[in-house]
Order: C-alpha cells, then sequence, then structure tokens
C-alpha cells in the first residue's frame, strides 16, 4: 500500500478537512465576539496560533489512532474490519470536500491577487468617507465620545496629502442612512468607505475598523484596536497608518514622521476637551457656553495641551461672533488661547486658525491673519476650517476670484455641508453675482432650512435685485427662526426702508434701540437704508471701536455703495489694512 493511500486509509485527508472547517467558523466566532466584548485585541491572533499548532498534532491523531465502534484505538489495537459502505463514506467526503471548497474559494475572493507594487485594484483608492461609528456604550450622554473619536480619526487621514478624506459634517448626514455602501460613495465622489463601531469600558476604548471599496462593495480590510483612553493618539495614527497602507497611498516623509511622533494624554483632559469640542461645534448659546467651561478645565488640568487652547480661542471668536458674548469681553482670553497654542505646538493647524481668527473677528488685522491661515494650510492643505477661513477673509477683502476657489476646494472635500454651501453663496453676493448668490443660497437652504442665517442671507442679494417681496418673506423666516434676532430685524428695516416703507423701517428701528442685545451695526444698517448717512457712519464707527463682527463686510458688502466716496468711510476702511491676494 502507498504511503498517500495510507493517509487515506487512515482519514487524515478527512480530519485535515474537517480542522481547517473547524478553525475557520472559530475564527470567524472569535471576531464577531471580539467586536462588542472587551476582549484584548490580540485575542484573535491568539486562536489562530493555537489553532495553526494544533492543525499538525491533529494529523498524528489521525494517523495514530482509528475511531471504531469500541471507541478509539491506536491503529495497531484497531482490529481489522468491513470498512464503512462506500457510498455513506463517498458521501461524507462529498460534503466535507464541498465546505472546505467553498471556505478557501471565499477567501481567495477576498484576496486582493494584484501586484502590491502596481496600481490595481484597491490601488485605485485616492478617495475616501469614514462614516459615524456605532456606538457600543448604551449611554446617549456619551454620545460626544464617539463624535469626538469620528473626528479625530478625520482629521489624522486628511493629514495625508495623497489621500481626499471627505469632512465629518458631510459624513456625519449617513448617521443611521438606510443607504447602500455604493450609495453613499456616488453621493460624495469617493473610492471607499471606512465605517466601524466604538466601545468604552472605562479608561479602555476599543475601536472596530473596515475599508471598504465602495463600487464592487467589497471589503478590503477589517481589524479591531484596543487602547488605554491615554494611548487613544497613538490609536488614531495606527488606524490611519494601516488605512494608508491597505489602499497603497505613498506617504511623504513627513506624514511618515508624523504617524509616528505621539504623546500620551490625560485621559480626563482628553474627555473633557472632546466633550467641549463637541459642545461648541453645535453653535448654540448655551452649548458653547459649556463648551467654553469644559475647555477651561482642560487647560487647567493640562496646561501643555495645545489643541484644548486652540478649540478654547476659536469657540470664544465664535460666540463673540454671534453676539452671545461681548467681543471687547473675550478678546484678552481668545487671544492668549490662541498664543498659547501656537507656542505650544507650531504644527497644529488649528492653531494657526485660531490666532487668524483673533486677529481678524476680534482684532481687525485681515493681512495678519491671512499669514495665518497661509500657515495653516501650509500644514493641512485640506484642513476644511481654514480653507473656509481664507474665503471668507478673501472675499472681504475683495478677491473673490481666490475666495471662489478656496471654497469649492472645501466643497469637495465637505460637499454635504451648509456652511460650505452658505459660504460659496457670500462668495459670490460680495462679487456682485448676485444671481448665483441667489441660487447657492438655495442649494444651502436644501442642506438645512432651519439655520437662520441662510434665510437672512437669501433676503440681500434679492435686496440688491429690487426683489423686495422676495427678500421680505427671507427676513421673516430669518427673524421667525432665531427668536427674534437684532441683525435680522434690521436687515428687515433696511430692505423696507429701500422698498418706499421708511415709516416701517423708523418703527422697527425704535424697537431695536430698546433692545439690549441690538449691536451698533445693527442701527447703522437700519440708518443707512432711511438714508441718513452722517449717522450710520457714526454708528459703524461705534461698531469698529466695539469690534461688533459684521463690520467686516463693509468692505465689499453692496449695501454700503452710497458711502464709498465719504471721506470718513474710506478712513474706516484703512483702519482694517486689507491684504493683497493670496497668491
Amino acid at each position: 500500500m502507498t504511503f498517500f493511500k495510507e493517509l487515506k486509509r487512515r482519514n487524515v485527508y478527512r480530519v485535515a478537512a474537517l480542522y481547517i472547517i473547524v478553525s475557520w467558523v472559530v475564527l470567524q466566532v472569535v471576531e464577531v465576539f471580539t467586536s462588542f466584548l472587551p476582549l484584548p485585541e490580540w485575542t484573535g491572533r491568539l486562536v489562530f496560533l493555537l489553532l495553526l499548532i494544533g492543525f499538525p498534532i491533529a494529523l498524528v491523531l489521525a494517523w495514530a489512532f482509528e475511531l471504531t465502534p469500541e471507541g478509539l484505538r491506536s491503529e495497531r489495537e484497531a482490529e481489522p474490519g468491513p470498512p464503512p459502505p462506500r457510498r455513506r463514506r463517498r458521501g461524507g467526503d462529498i460534503v466535507i470536500y464541498v465546505l472546505l471548497a467553498g471556505i478557501l474559494g471565499y477567501l481567495a475572493w477576498q484576496r486582493d491577487w494584484s501586484d502590491p507594487a502596481g496600481d490595481a485594484g484597491q490601488g485605485d483608492i485616492r478617495s475616501l468617507v469614514v462614516l459615524p461609528f456605532e456606538e457600543r456604550m448604551n449611554d446617549p450622554d456619551q454620545s460626544w465620545f464617539a463624535a469626538g473619536m469620528l473626528d479625530s480619526l478625520i482629521g489624522e487621514l486628511s493629514k495625508i496629502e495623497a489621500l481626499h478624506v471627505i469632512s465629518r459634517t458631510s459624513a456625519m448626514r449617513y448617521e443611521d442612512s438606510r443607504k447602500s455602501i455604493p450609495e453613499i460613495a456616488r453621493e460624495l465622489g469617493v473610492d471607499a468607505v471606512v465605517e466601524g463601531s466604538v466601545m468604552r469600558d472605562g479608561e479602555t476604548v476599543r475601536i472596530s475598523v473596515q475599508l471598504i471599496e465602495a463600487a464592487p462593495d467589497r471589503l478590503i480590510w477589517s481589524a479591531s484596536f484596543d487602547r488605554e483612553l491615554s494611548d487613544i493618539l497613538a490609536l488614531y495614527r495606527e488606524v490611519t497608518r494601516e488605512i494608508a497602507r491597505q489602499v497603497r497611498v505613498t506617504l511623504t516623509p513627513a506624514e511618515r514622521a508624523q504617524m509616528e511622533a505621539w504623546s500620551e494624554v490625560d485621559p480626563q483632559v482628553y474627555e473633557w476637551f472632546l466633550e467641549g469640542r463637541f459642545l461648541c461645534d453645535n453653535w448654540s448659546p448655551l452649548e458653547m457656553e459649556r463648551g467654553i467651561r469644559l475647555l477651561e478645565k482642560a487647560i487647567e488640568r493640562d496646561p501643555g495641551y495645545a489643541p484644548a487652547h486652540a478649540r478654547l480661542a476659536l469657540c470664544l471668536q465664535y460666540a463673540a461672533f454671534f453676539n452671545y458674548v461681548d467681543p471687547l469681553d473675550i478678546l484678552d482670553r481668545s487671544h492668549r488661547a490662541a498664543e498659547t497654542a501656537v507656542e505650544l505646538d507650531d504644527s497644529l493647524a488649528e492653531a494657526h486658525v485660531a490666532r487668524a481668527g483673533v486677529e481678524y473677528y476680534l482684532e481687525f488685522n485681515p493681512r495678519a491673519a491671512l499669514e495665518s491661515l497661509n500657515r495653516a494650510l501650509e500644514l493641512e492643505p485640506a484642513n476644511v476650517r481654514a480653507l473656509m477661513h481664507a474665503s471668507w477673509l478673501l472675499g472681504e477683502a475683495g478677491h473673490f476670484a481666490e475666495a471662489i476657489e478656496l471654497n469649492l476646494k472645501a466643497v469637495e472635500l465637505d460637499p454635504m455641508s451648509m456652511i460650505v454651501a452658505h459660504a460659496l453663496a457670500q462668495a459670490y453676493y460680495l462679487g456682485r453675482d448676485f444671481e448665483q448668490a441667489i441660487e447657492q443660497t438655495e442649494k444651502a437652504l436644501s442642506l438645512d432650512r432651519n439655520d437662520p442665517s441662510v434665510h437672512y442671507f437669501l433676503a440681500l442679494p434679492n435686496d440688491q435685485l429690487g426683489r423686495f417681496d422676495a427678500s421680505r418673506k427671507s427676513y421673516e423666516r430669518a427673524i421667525e427662526l432665531s427668536g427674534g434676532a437684532p441683525l435680522y430685524r434690521a436687515g428687515l428695516a433696511y430692505s423696507r426702508a429701500r422698498a418706499g416703507e421708511p415709516q416701517e423701517a423708523e418703527r422697527i428701528l425704535e424697537t431695536l434701540r430698546d433692545d439690549p442685545r441690538t449691536a451698533a451695526f445693527d442701527i447703522a444698517l437700519v440708518l443707512l437704508g432711511l438714508g441718513r448717512l452722517e449717522e450710520a457712519l457714526s454708528w459703524l464707527e461705534n461698531a469698529y471701536e466695539s469690534r461688533d463682527s459684521q463690520v467686516i463686510y463693509i468692505n465689499t458688502d453692496a449695501r454700503f455703495d452710497p458711502l464709498r466716496d465719504a471721506p470718513r468711510f474710506k478712513r474706516l476702511l484703512d483702519r482694517f489694512d486689507y491684504p493683497p491676494a493670496r497668491r
């Protein structure tokens, strides 16, 4: 009897096939359990190693022992007897080998057989979106944690210049979406989708990630990572590095070095930072107030944590821009936070964006602000916040083509963002392309019809085109949604005066004078509509001194054209020192 026939007689082939089938099933079960249980990330590798060690042992046992009706006996002890019926034995073998062939076929389908150095397969992936993580914490009060991790991972991936990564704002629109992966990818124009889950157990964080090639809806790679919260920055960079490896983008030496560099963070500081950032990004007065307090607590506990300083500076600026706080009251705090962030980490793009915000919106120094934004974009060319701030500044400085160019890049990175779409509309309006401004504002409204600022902005080009009935509807909707914000009421008064209804404008002006929320700019706007230009100029000068953020629009806003020849207005504009074009 030949050796191979003896292997068959002793069922070694059958045992080998069964062992592979059972091992594959065990590994799938382990992968499922590790996705939602707080098991170490090396659990799967350990099980695989044990199964691999057990394989030759199983083959040896199959050679040495035979299963008989009396039990398991060694070959020497087993008495020769009639073999099992041939048809039954062949049927069992067929089932086993079909199962084995199915598993091997599945693994071959999952495997990418392209040349690692080539450009085929997932080597074509140059754009992706990270979808909102599935939360497995069962705690609605911790929603900010998963959102913060998503934001941080997108931020790390966006630093890879060869990879086009969709911004978090657009990604969040697909939270709980029932759309398929190919549908989402088509809408966002990406090659691949990253999805996953996050679970937290005390100080331990587990993140499970899958990279899916969009068009064929094919899983390229999946893994789970466990880290202590203090090592969370290492986790982001490890996931980023692995995704970059899987899609085969070429990292620059600087990008590679950045991924290798990380430091521990105080878990409590990081929690306060994530929650504070989450609350500030919601842009409501109470949530921003809470967010500012949490960021200040993080800084108090760890004065050397640069991201908390940068985000505090930004949050204070935005609160002042929306008139939630007096700009003069927070100018020093915001300035100090931004400067500290840059001193602590000059490579942090958000620190330079924060400093630019202080220089522009609070100190009215657009030239210095643009230098800071250029530095931020040098560090992170795909930083949407830096692109937006630069676009706003350049549009308000009169460099409309560059403002639109930067904004269109932001649209590519964040196609579902109402704010980005709205900013593009603003660039068209300031550049006097009023029809295009209306069309683009309608696009912004299709993304969010409940933002009062977009309705207000839709009224402005309609005013300039003499469509006062249309603008009135937009102003009234903005007033309704905002709870009667003075700026929107002032806009309505300006429009009514332009439409030939000065009595209504005067009536609104009186109500504004009695409202403690009213800013100097609001009064100036109504007086401008009424044609009381000298009074309007005096109020604009007051608005400049009080750092009213709306004053930044007067350089290019068509509403202020009646003042362009006034020496006082020219002197006011000269105080801004607008920069030349960014190029």
